[in-house]
């Protein structure tokens, strides 16, 4: 009996040993080959909006059966074909058609996509949204099935519907295949990142909230670890990219704190740029807002228009308590502020407020720095109470250039 069993273990240990993902392969070529061919769409009328059409469209297979994927597709009326965009929802989003039609409106086709197998209503009783049959894996905490095969888990599948949302808008005969970006918020940030490391038919990238080295967070990522789990952080995919990325976020996020952004944006500075939002909450709504993040726009409109001018660029990056930068720009730099901390940056729950649901870093201090337009550069000199701090360099069109994020010892 024991010999038995023992062969049994022998007979599906090869087996099990199979479905371990081979990580040294880029992920890339661990992904269908069909994410690259244009899918099959289903019409879903009922929950069109307007001009904006609602429809199912077939991805990779889940458990050995089709999956299809719940999206809203818009296209702007134009005589040529128009750029594009993916846009990415974040935890507790869904296919949000005002997303789509945001950028309708600015002349962009669009598709926004549910990617944990939901419609975009909610269930009557108020037990979260209405899922339908021919749905994948729902994410699960964060990177909690990352033991799991790799076509079981869900960031695989996640991954793998974006590149056939890419795919599917760029077969579009209104789309110009050439001219396709992505913006993603929250998790959407986490996967826009990963893909645009990845994928590099994109010409644009914008993840808000969302980076990589989310092992070294100070707020709510700060649980993951593992290689398993790390094997999905962005960072992994996107430092040997090129695809031209802004990376946004707020200074007060406890979901995505402050330094890994900073840690995002020096990996791909040589074709990327930041902008911090002092004081923006976290959301759909603000990390979609061209009011709050009008960067988003001009990158996009820059990169798949050919309009506007660049965002500044900062091409010498502040190091010590005597700021020193320089910058590229082709608007007039109006003001250069200092946000700055007298303590090491870390987070936590506010000290009035200790049941608060996210915690945050302390309260940042401003100062406004002396900017030489002759010369391109910026200079301020901070209080030797300071141990943590960036800058933001606001142009004429009020759009935010961010530093790195700045933490000194006691002698810097």
């Amino acid at each position: 009996m024991i010999k038995t069993a023992f062969l049994c273990l022998l007979a599906i240990l090869p087996i099990a040993l199979s479905a371990a993902p081979d990580t040294s392969r880029p992920l890339n070529e661990l992904l269908d080959p069909t994410v690259y061919q244009a899918p099959a769409m289903h019409p879903h009328p009922s929950h069109d909006v307007g001009d904006i059409k609602a429809v199912f469209y077939d991805s990779i297979d889940y458990n050995g059966q089709p999956k299809r994927v719940f999206a809203y597709i818009g296209v702007p009326k134009s005589d040529k074909p128009v750029p594009a965009m993916v846009l990415v929802h974040g935890g507790g989003g869904t296919a949000f058609h005002k997303w789509v039609k945001l950028w309708n409106d600015r002349g962009y086709a669009a598709i926004a996509m549910d990617l944990e197998g939901h419609l975009p209503e909610n269930v009557a009783s108020g037990g979260g949204r209405l899922s339908h049959d021919h749905s994948g894996p729902s994410r699960v905490g964060r990177f909690n099935d990352a033991e799991k095969p790799l076509e079981a888990q869900w960031m695989y599948h996640a991954v793998s519907d974006i590149f056939v949302a890419h795919t599917l808008l760029a077969s579009l005969p209104q789309v110009d295949a050439d001219r396709i970006g992505v913006t993603g918020i929250s998790w959407g940030g986490i996967l826009s990142s990963l893909v645009s490391g990845i994928d590099d038919r994109y010409k644009c990238a914008m993840p808000v909230y969302g980076a990589g080295y989310l092992y070294e967070s100070y707020g709510h990522f700060k649980s993951v670890s593992g290689d398993a789990q790390k094997y999905w952080d962005p960072a992994r995919h996107f430092k040997d990219g090129s695809v031209p990325t802004l990376w946004v976020n707020s200074d007060v996020d406890g979901h995505f704190s402050i330094n890994i952004t900073s840690h995002s944006f020096e990996t791909t500075s040589d074709h990327a740029w930041m902008t911090i939002h002092p004081g923006m909450k976290h959301g759909h709504g603000a990390g979609w807002d061209p009011k709050r993040v009008p960067e988003i726009y001009a990158l996009a409109d820059f990169y798949l228009k050919g309009e506007g001018a660049p965002l500044v660029r900062i091409v010498k990056q502040p190091s010590s308590r005597s700021v020193e930068l320089t910058y590229e720009a082709e608007t007039a730099i109006e003001s250069a502020t200092v946000y700055y901390l007298n303590e090491p940056i870390s987070y936590r729950k506010p000290a009035n407020n200790p049941k608060a649901k996210h915690s945050g870093p302390g309260t940042w201090q401003t100062l406004e720095a002396k900017v030489d337009p002759a010369t391109r550069t910026v200079s301020a000199q901070l209080p030797e109470a300071c141990m943590t701090y960036y800058v933001n360099l606001k142009d004429s069109r009020g759009h935010l250039a961010s530093s790195v994020l700045v933490e000194l010892g006691n002698t810097d």
